[in-house]
C-alpha cells in the first residue's frame, strides 16, 4: 500500500471510512449496518492490506464505540491512525465552548479507548468560521493537553477552500469527484496545496452515483443522464471501470493525499485496494479532456440531497 508523510504524520493513501459500520449509509447500500463480528472483519483486513487510517466521528452512530472495541482486539504495532470528527458545538462564549469541547473528545476518547485523538476535525467549517479566534485557541489547548495532535475540518464544495487554507488547520478533508470542479476552477484546492496541510478526499464516487446505469435512473433524476454517459464513455475509452476512473481523476489532481473509501463488506475493502494498486495517474491532456466534459455542470448531479426530490 503507498504511503505518505505530511506534517511527520506517515499515512496510507487508502484511508478506510466507518461511517457504515455505525449507521446504513449510501445510495447503493443494500445489506444495511455490518454487525459488530463483520465489522471487526472489514477493520482487520483493512489493516492486513496496508490501509492505516480509519476516518469516524462522533455522528457516525457506534463507529467510534465499534473501532474502539475493536483496537483492544489488535497488537499496539497495528494500531492505525485515528480521524474524528465533532459537531454542535456551543459559541455561546469561550469558556461555554471550550468545556463543550473538552466534554465531546472526552466522549470520543473514552469510545475509542484512546488517550490522545491524533487527528481531530471540526465536522462542520462553520464552527470556525463563526468563532474563528475562539474555535483556534481551544484546538490549541487540547494540543498542549496532550488530547489531540493534529486539528482540521471537514468542508463542502461550497464553503470558502482559500480560508480554509488561511486557518492554520493541519488537515481537511474535502468533497472532490469528477463531476465536482466547483474547487478547482476557483483556485481553492490550489490553495490547500500550498498550505501543506494534509488533504483527504471524499465522495469520490459520489455516494455511489457513478455507478448507476444512466439508462435506469429514475424520471426526476434525468438532469444526471447525460454527465453519466459521458462518465461511462471515459471509461469505454480509457479502458478503467467506473471506481478506477473516479479514483484515478481525484488522485491525479495535485495536492490530494489520500483518498477515504467507505465499506460495509470485506469484500469491499479488498475491492478497494485492488481498485487502487490499478489506477493510473492522467496528464495534462487527458485532465484538459475531463475538464471540458465536467467543468459546467448542473448543480443538482454533484448535491445527492437533490436526488430524492421528485
Amino acid at each position: 500500500m503507498e504511503k505518505i508523510s505530511v506534517k511527520g504524520l506517515e499515512f496510507s493513501r487508502l484511508q478506510l471510512g466507518t461511517v457504515q459500520l455505525g449507521v446504513p449509509y449510501g445510495i447503493n447500500n443494500a445489506g444495511g449496518q455490518p454487525d459488530r463480528e463483520e465489522a471487526f472483519k472489514i477493520l482487520d483486513c483493512a489493516i492486513e492490506k496496508g490501509i492505516n487510517i480509519l476516518d469516524t466521528a462522533s455522528g457516525y452512530g457506534e463507529s467510534e464505540e465499534i473501532i474502539g472495541e475493536w483496537l483492544k482486539t489488535i497488537p499496539q504495532e497495528k494500531r492505525p491512525t485515528i480521524v474524528t470528527k465533532m459537531m454542535d458545538l456551543d459559541h455561546s462564549s469561550y469558556d461555554a465552548l471550550k468545556a463543550d469541547v473538552f466534554a465531546k473528545v472526552e466522549e470520543s476518547r473514552r469510545k475509542l479507548g484512546v488517550e490522545t485523538i491524533d487527528v481531530l476535525m471540526l465536522h462542520r467549517f462553520d464552527d470556525y468560521t463563526n468563532d474563528r479566534e475562539n474555535m483556534m485557541k481551544v484546538f490549541q489547548a487540547l494540543k498542549d493537553e496532550g488530547l489531540i495532535k493534529y486539528a482540521g475540518a471537514s468542508v463542502y464544495s461550497y464553503h470558502n477552500w482559500k480560508e480554509l487554507a488561511e486557518s492554520g488547520f493541519d488537515a481537511t478533508q474535502i468533497p472532490m469527484n469528477i463531476f465536482d470542479w466547483t474547487q478547482i476552477t476557483n483556485g481553492g484546492l490550489s490553495e490547500l496545496e500550498k498550505s501543506g496541510m494534509m488533504v483527504f478526499v471524499r465522495s469520490v464516487y459520489l455516494q455511489g452515483l457513478i455507478f448507476r446505469n444512466p439508462d435506469d435512473l429514475p424520471a426526476h433524476m434525468d438532469y444526471c443522464v447525460e454527465p453519466l454517459k459521458k462518465f461511462h464513455g471515459l471509461c469505454e475509452k480509457y479502458k478503467l471501470t467506473p471506481a478506477e476512473l473516479a479514483m484515478s481523476f481525484v488522485l491525479s489532481l495535485k495536492g490530494i493525499h489520500g483518498l477515504v473509501l467507505g465499506s460495509e463488506k470485506v469484500e469491499q475493502v479488498e475491492q478497494n485496494v485492488e481498485l487502487f494498486e490499478n489506477t493510473v495517474r492522467f496528464g495534462d491532456a487527458e485532465m484538459e479532456e475531463i475538464r471540458g466534459l465536467f467543468e459546467v455542470m448542473d448543480p443538482r448531479v454533484i448535491n445527492p440531497s437533490e436526488w430524492e426530490k421528485e
